[in-house]
């Protein structure tokens, strides 16, 4: 777990007083003490999550809401899954509600399929812990929840980083084949030229010839 920060804690845990204490979300009053207790506790041992408030679903009466990262370590690397816990009117004695939230989907996507997290109901959480909470809810706290929770997606990670789309290969340029008339027109403009090449140096090549004899009748003279 990451080491505490105390500072941070402090004004959490006066947050979640004002919250749960003098708030206006209608927790019994009856069960306060132990919220504002879980919920100090999960905060202590994970500083990475926050608090908040929310609703679950339209229509539904706001609550509180822990969100943020839990550590995850996945064949021996870190790292973190970003979850929202919402903690019922009825808690302790009603499960919370927790779903992995993936803020950018263009980044992040849930795995498909997932033993713990339905990705086709907005990531709702089910781990072993959630299950028969009614009956055991005496010795279920949000802390326990969340280490369950991060053994589990240890295991098998319910988050996943999306493979950016490849670009497309490149398309291979290929000279484009000239219509037969142009290809024989270029090739008899090339067979001129090339005569005319020759010709010009045969015509040279005589009147060097002829400046050599000049010069060696007039040497006689």
């Amino acid at each position: 777990m990451p080491k505490p920060n105390l500072t941070l804690q402090q004004k959490l845990i006066k947050r979640a007083f004002t919250e749960i204490g003098a708030g206006d979300i209608d927790y019994p009053i009856q069960h306060r003490p132990r919220i504002f207790a879980d919920i100090i506790q999960l905060l202590f041992h994970i500083p990475s999550l926050g608090l908040t408030r929310g609703r679950f679903q339209k229509g539904e009466p706001v609550v509180l809401v822990i969100k943020g990262a839990i550590p995850v370590f996945y064949k021996g690397h870190p790292y973190k899954t970003p979850i929202k816990i919402w903690v019922p009117l009825g808690y302790p004695r009603d499960s919370p509600k927790v779903r992995v939230v993936v803020e950018d989907q263009a980044i992040m996507s849930i795995k498909l399929p997932h033993p713990y997290v339905d990705a086709g109901a907005g990531g709702l959480v089910n781990v072993p812990y959630m299950q028969a909470w009614i009956e055991a809810h005496s010795e279920r706290t949000l802390t326990g929840l969340v280490i369950n929770m991060c053994e589990c997606f240890s295991v098998d990670p319910p988050v996943r980083q999306r493979v950016p789309p490849q670009p497309p290969a490149p398309v291979p340029t290929f000279p484009i084949p000239q219509p037969p008339q142009e290809q024989e027109m270029q090739e008899r403009h090339e067979e001129e030229r090339h005569e005319q090449v020759m010709q010009e140096r045969q015509e040279e090549g005589k009147r060097c010839k002829g400046q050599r004899r000049r010069g060696w009748v007039c040497g006689l003279l």
